[in-house]
């Protein structure tokens, strides 16, 4: 279908509520019919490559991409946009599409359904909106600024949990995490009633949706913070760096029910002084 909007918002100004809401649609129907590509791939067999920074990457994730690309580009050709696997469009836009056609791609070639598609539009610096898509149990969180988040079309929160000894706090990986930050990690993780590794976007859908109270991750691109920020921020949650910062492109996440958001930037601080602290003379 059609996506008719008068792209006339004036730099530095705020979106409307009615411009979101068009982009908003076009980014929910875009990430399910790129999850449809990633299911055309899932427990097949297929060639893994090594990028650069030697994480994986697939046909399915360039095949995604290239359809999502091509899409906005229909629709929107004069908006940016930066995709994890193809790089750069229309870099000067105001607009601003970034996109990651399978994040949690370990996941993807090894059969684990805990992958995601994620979708998220900025204007200037500002995450406006942003999908979390699961396609194989077809939940998809979406959310824009000042019109609430949704899973499956219906209104989402965080939960109202406010104990480490009832919270359920999920991170990619612990191991990454207690070789980033091993104080905090210890620390955290002789309080919690529940930690898994159940991560990457879908760890930050769970939150959102009210089925964990926090997810961590230690190191993050662009891609994997844009989305979260109006999500989390809409589901009535928090998400920052693990330095406290509200950055639309930090390196590192903490996204929580907000509750306990103080608490865990509290704990992730003990790294830092650590740091800090005056190193013996050899």
């Amino acid at each position: 279908m059609p996506y008719l909007i008068a792209e006339s918002c004036p730099m530095n100004s705020q979106p409307s509520s009615t411009e979101l809401k068009t982009y908003l649609d076009f980014a929910s129907e875009i990430a399910r019919e790129a999850g449809r590509i990633t299911l055309q791939y899932f427990r097949t067999v297929i060639e893994i490559e090594r990028k650069s920074d030697d994480s994986p990457v697939t046909i399915a994730d360039r095949e995604t991409e290239q359809h999502l690309i091509q899409r906005i580009r229909d629709q929107f050709p004069n908006h940016g946009i930066l995709g994890e696997e193809l790089g750069q469009v229309n870099a000067g836009s105001s607009w601003r599409w970034i996109l990651d056609p399978i994040d949690g791609t370990q996941s993807f070639i090894h059969g684990v359904p805990l992958y995601t598609v994620l979708v998220a539009l900025m204007h200037e610096d500002t995450p406006h909106l942003g999908v979390i898509y699961n396609p194989p149990s077809d939940d998809l969180v979406a959310a824009a600024t000042g019109l609430g988040c949704t899973l499956n079309g219906r209104p989402t929160h965080v939960s109202t949990v406010g104990d480490f000894a009832r919270a359920r706090v999920h991170t990619t990986d612990w191991s990454h995490l207690a070789a980033r930050r091993p104080r905090f990690t210890h620390e955290l993780l002789g309080k919690l009633h529940f930690a898994r590794t159940w991560g990457d976007g879908f760890g930050y859908m769970m939150v959102a949706s009210g089925r964990a109270e926090a997810m961590i991750d230690p190191k993050l691109s662009a891609w994997d913070v844009a989305p979260m920020v109006p999500i989390l921020t809409e589901a009535g949650g928090r998400f920052t760096s693990l330095e406290g910062e509200v950055d639309a492109l930090a390196a590192s996440g903490l996204a929580t029910n907000g509750i306990l958001h103080d608490q865990l930037l509290a704990l992730a601080r003990l790294d830092e002084l650590l740091v800090d602290q005056p190193q013996p003379e050899a």
